[in-house]
């Protein structure tokens, strides 16, 4: 009996302890940086919760200009009333304008902070991250966790692929590929996801459209969730993906023709006038999504290669499969490289017609 009361009691003192511990610090949930007026400098934006009480909170924002992030860093801390702590930090922000310019020297200072993760989300912003972070978009950015949610459910339940500050510095330091980051754009009460920015190393050099992440995402991993649409004069609808899986393959040596082997089963939903219950005609829907997706692959490959960078990372598919693999030539030869898709769809349902 003894022994449970003190288990009890020191129960309750961890609660109280951690309590006051949170009341003592300002917890950063985001950071955004945007070009400042000086050349020379950037500006840091965070936002974070302000507790009125055990349920209820409201945002802050503060900015602060600096040529570091550390720098601007201090001179937050010197805003606010209790010390600034990043070990919550779970979104980084990035305005076009800045990304285009390089945000290496930004991300190096925080991948050397132990307090920082690096399953942390990255993400470009079509405005300033000053605009972004200031609003509290209907009071659903309460918590400050808002932008971190809003990449999480796309990754997990819609198209985006799954990045995060680890995959920006695997690409970043690969010899043969190059980061994206979800492209963000302020709409009304609202952030939308409407594309994916590129880089060539540390700079942005172009995005892709809310329309080819799902193209992307068949190319760059595996995954259980997405959603295609489609449309020929016939008939409309929706590729409900359960499952895709792709793999490289090289057909000629050393490395003059690659092709993008992607497998894809899937259902469809809100099809429109046409009998998918039918065998013939779900495989005639099958040739001509299938002949869809390689299109549109196509176009974004070449794409990639007119901007000639390697999102895809298929020069270091290539390096894994080739003996004595010369990097320097890869990247010479990269733009002239024939680069194939091949879909093999299997729809193995079918939903709701109109």
């Amino acid at each position: 009996m003894k022994k449970t009361i003190l288990l009890f009691m020191c129960f309750l003192l961890s609660g109280c302890a951690e309590r006051e511990v949170l009341d003592d610090i300002t917890i950063v949930r985001t950071i955004g940086f945007d070009q400042a007026k000086k050349e020379n400098e950037i500006k840091g934006t965070i936002n974070y919760p302000i507790f009125i009480n055990e349920q209820t909170f409201k945002m802050k924002y503060l900015t602060a200009s600096g040529e570091t992030s550390k720098e601007i860093r201090n001179e937050l801390n010197e805003m606010t009333a209790k010390p600034i702590f990043i070990g919550k930090l779970n979104t980084v922000l990035f305005s076009e304008v800045l990304a285009k310019k390089g945000i290496m020297e930004t991300l190096d200072t925080l991948q050397r902070d132990p307090g920082v993760g690096r399953a942390i989300y990255l993400g470009i912003t079509k405005q300033s991250t000053e605009s972004v972070l200031s609003d509290d978009y209907g009071h659903t950015n309460l918590d400050g966790n808002y932008f971190s949610n809003l990449i999480k459910q796309n990754e997990n339940y819609s198209n985006l692929p799954y990045l995060n500050f680890h995959t920006f510095l695997y690409a970043f330091f690969a010899d043969c590929m190059d980061p994206v980051m979800p492209y963000l754009s302020k709409k009304n009460e609202a952030v939308k996801i409407i594309g994916l920015a590129l880089f060539k190393k540390d700079k942005m050099v172009g995005t892709i459209n809310e329309h080819q992440i799902l193209i992307f995402k068949t190319l760059f991993q595996n995954f259980n969730e997405g959603s295609f649409q489609f449309s020929t004069k016939e008939y409309k609808g929706n590729l409900e993906i359960l499952k895709s899986k792709q793999h490289f393959k090289i057909i000629k040596k050393p490395h003059q023709k690659v092709m993008i082997i992607v497998d894809v089963k899937g259902r469809l939903t809100e099809y429109t006038k046409v009998n998918a219950g039918d065998p013939k005609i779900v495989k005639g829907i099958e040739k001509n999504i299938k002949k869809e997706l390689e299109h549109k692959a196509r176009e974004l490959i070449g794409k990639f290669q007119e901007l000639n960078i390697d999102p895809l990372g298929v020069g270091e598919h290539v390096r894994s499969q080739t003996r004595g693999f010369n990097s320097k030539k890869w990247l010479d030869q990269y733009q002239d490289t024939d680069i194939k898709v091949v879909y093999n769809l299997k729809i193995t349902e079918s939903g709701i017609s109109q």
